[in-house]
């Protein structure tokens, strides 16, 4: 299937500087974590720690954690103590911040639930050189996710951000091209809103990048409306003439369809994959998750709230992009 370039992230303003280093160590990687006040934490080192891991899973062990999330999101604040004592059963240190963590691990999984802190979180993780893994969402506006690109390059440290749902079987065939060409694709997930994030960062980003992992990049546009019984309905336009669209619903699904069939995708994998391709990269430095798509997928979820603000007119993402870039742009020395 081919994938499109999305016109205003060019390679060679973000992402142009890394030349990775690859790996070929036998010791095993210590892996840290930024914030308990998800579930996530729990799921991942249970993967993680498991003495029956094989593979690149084998080689990595979560050995601390700094348990901070969340300044204000009670649902989040009030996980952080249950998690805590969890995580300590499977041999995980607690410490009282992130440079005492860093000074005990070789990598770390950004876990805090709440993306506004997310930026200056990864910061010093970056400096010191660290591999990362920043869970979803990448951040709380677009803006904060540009710069934390930014410093990526910067500092010379490739990471990635991906939700779980990528990692469907069904999706992953067809982005491999088992259809062929994908013309249409819709993809559905719940999408609680926290009104402190853009609507569809919070959870709709689940179904989004399934409609991403189907689609690839090159959507130039964005329409949102609500579907009959009043849930969430984004429209996507691609090059090509193509058509993506994420639809709200109580669970997680959807169909493809292609130059050579249809498909069903969208399918909740369970968390497995994804720690299996964040293993992978701690252990090798190569990101599974181009930061162009990235990129891409939180600009149709910002164009997704600017639509909703102009009562569902049609929005483009480069639109979102220059504002956001601009917005990066003035705050540069925020990644000092």
């Amino acid at each position: 299937m081919k994938h499109f370039s999305f016109p205003l992230l060019c390679a060679a303003l973000f992402f142009g500087g890394f030349s990775l280093v690859v790996s070929t160590e036998a010791d095993e990687i210590k892996v840290g974590i930024i914030g308990l006040d998800t579930g996530h934490t729990i799921a991942f080192t249970k993967t993680m720690n498991d003495p029956a891991a094989e593979g690149a899973l084998a080689m990595c062990k979560v050995v601390a954690a700094s348990p901070k999330g969340s300044p204000d999101i009670e649902s989040s604040i009030s996980r952080v103590p249950q998690y805590t004592e969890e995580i300590q059963t499977y041999g995980v240190e607690i410490v009282d911040s992130i440079p005492a963590l860093l000074e005990k691990v070789d990598a770390v999984l950004l876990e805090t639930n709440d993306g506004r802190p997310h930026l200056e979180q990864v910061i010093p993780v970056l400096k010191a050189g660290k591999r990362v893994f920043i869970d979803k969402p990448i951040a709380a506006s677009l803006a904060d996710a540009i710069l934390i690109f930014k410093a990526s390059e910067k500092y010379k440290v490739p990471l990635f951000s991906s939700s779980s749902l990528r990692y469907g079987p069904n999706s992953q065939l067809v982005r491999a091209g088992s259809i062929g060409t994908v013309t249409d694709a819709k993809t559905g997930s719940p999408a609680s809103i926290e009104k402190t994030h853009p609507d569809l960062f919070w959870y709709g980003i689940h179904g989004v990048e399934s409609l991403f992992t189907v689609m690839g990049t090159g959507c130039q546009s964005v329409v949102r409306t609500k579907s009959d019984d009043g849930m969430i309905r984004v429209t996507g336009t691609w090059e090509g003439n193509r058509t993506g669209t994420f639809e709200e619903r109580k669970g997680y699904g959807g169909t493809a369809t292609g130059s050579k069939g249809e498909s069903e995708v969208g399918a909740y994998p369970g968390y497995a994959p994804l720690v299996v391709e964040i293993a992978k990269y701690f252990q090798t430095g190569a990101i599974p998750v181009d930061p162009a798509e990235t990129l891409e997928i939180y600009a149709f979820m910002e164009a997704a709230d600017e639509s909703k603000r102009q009562s569902g007119a049609s929005v483009t993402l480069e639109s979102v992009m220059a504002k956001a870039k601009a917005e990066a742009e003035s705050r540069l020395s925020e990644i000092e």
